[in-house]
């Protein structure tokens, strides 16, 4: 019961701050930062220890510069979530715009689903506009929370563009079923975080031994969709742009292990080209490889 309302508090509260300019939420951020970064020290430890293992060749003052500019837009990131709820889609267009549409939807005009793959990077939470650019019907793939009250606002705000959130374990059937059906949809999966355990894909990411999520590739493979990187660049506060890069037209041609290292190659141009707006406080490496001492 406590937790309940606990829940019903917060989502008022997202909802009365989502109403406030963003310069405000902005103030708000800038407060937030000195809590988390300089008081609480949230994760510090664990954004210190991804950081060295993954940018050896630089300073520990370079480094810890990367740390401190990664909190700040963390806190710019809760900020504009916060926002979110009460923005219009052109509203979103504006703070997200999307450079080349018209890549993913050539793929429509010619009949075929695609597979997005991304990353948690820049404000992935702004891309929900996303359906209102673009012909198919987006499926949203995501991990559900433990929290059914609060996964269930999250998912509503998520798709009231026209985008259809989907549990990871879902994903498979609701392919099959848009393939029954003759649908072209869009599935849109952010790759890059821990999987289980038992996925057994293993591969360098950011100088370790990383393991990846191997179902995207599976899917690709299965189904015959094309496979688009989604890029995203933060321009300024508040300011992004996003676009699709076509990685393979006909994956079912290649092995998935060169899908899976495709989109990493990607990802790490991204990380390499601004470091700071990944989710450096994520323990991405809490698996060993192989006996290896444990990262955290």
């Amino acid at each position: 019961m406590v937790s309940r309302i606990a829940t019903y508090a917060a989502i008022g509260a997202m909802k009365l701050f989502s109403r406030l300019p963003m310069a405000v939420l902005y103030l708000i951020s800038d407060i937030l930062f000195r809590m988390v970064y300089t008081v609480a020290g949230y994760r510090r430890s664990v954004t210190r220890r991804n950081l060295e293992r993954s940018f050896p060749e630089k300073t520990p003052g370079e480094r810890e510069q990367i740390a401190r500019n990664y909190y700040r837009y963390l806190c710019d990131i809760m900020a504009e979530s916060m926002k979110t709820g009460a923005m219009t889609g052109e509203q979103l267009s504006e703070r997200m715009v999307f450079r080349n549409p018209e890549v993913v939807n050539r793929f429509y005009e010619e009949g075929k689903s695609v597979i997005i793959l991304a990353m948690h990077y820049g404000n992935w939470e702004w891309l929900l506009h996303m359906p209102l650019l673009l012909r198919h019907h987006c499926y949203f793939v995501y991990k559900p929370l433990s929290n059914p009250i609060f996964d269930r606002y999250l998912n509503r705000l998520r798709a009231r563009f026209g985008g259809e959130t989907v549990s990871m374990s879902l994903v498979l059937r609701k392919l099959l079923e848009a393939e029954r059906r003759g649908e072209q949809v869009l599935t849109w999966l952010a790759a890059d975080q821990a999987p289980p355990w038992n996925h057994p894909f293993w591969t360098t990411f950011l100088n370790q031994e990383t393991i990846f999520f191997n179902g995207p590739a599976k899917l690709a493979r299965r189904f015959g969709h094309p496979v688009l990187f989604q890029r995203v660049r933060r321009i300024s506060r508040g300011r992004y742009e996003t676009w699709f890069e076509v990685l393979f037209e006909d994956p079912r041609e290649v092995p998935e292990e060169t899908i899976i290292k495709n989109y990493i190659a990607k990802a790490e141009e991204v990380i390499r080209e601004d470091p700071c707006c990944y989710l450096w406080s994520h323990k991405r490496w809490k698996y060993p490889y192989r006996g290896a001492p444990p990262s955290y």
